[in-house]
């Protein structure tokens, strides 16, 4: 499921394969469950190789933002594909709080 085309197609690759495999993670995160769930794990190998990139469900569910930072991790191109250092300076993570702002609501959920 997280496996980038250009590992799945057993050609050479760099270090972008994690930035596929973070853009798999966030979709899980969103939906619940990684894209090509319900599929046997050679036929997910097969979709990947075939440069099929996973879409969201429902893509009008989330921030345009959200979907674009998708689109930079998930692209097939892994020339195309955005760096880290790219992503780190993506609106989308521009938005995020600094961590201690999930102090609160960690402390919350250890008492729940």
């Amino acid at each position: 499921h997280w496996m980038a085309p250009e590992v799945a197609r057993r050609e050479a690759y760099g270090p972008k394969v994690d930035i596929w495999s973070l853009g798999i993670t966030i979709m899980e995160m969103v939906e619940g469950e990684p894209p090509y769930y319900d599929e046997s794990p050679r036929r997910v190998l097969k979709l990947i190789a075939r440069n099929r990139v996973p879409k969201l469900q429902d893509p009008r569910k989330q921030s345009p933002l959200l979907c674009d930072f998708l689109n930079c991790c998930l692209e097939v191109d892994a020339n195309r594909r955005w760096s880290a250092n790219e992503l780190l300076q993506h609106p989308f993570l521009k938005l995020a709080k600094p961590r201690c702002s999930l102090t609160p609501l960690i402390i919350t959920a250890k008492e729940l």
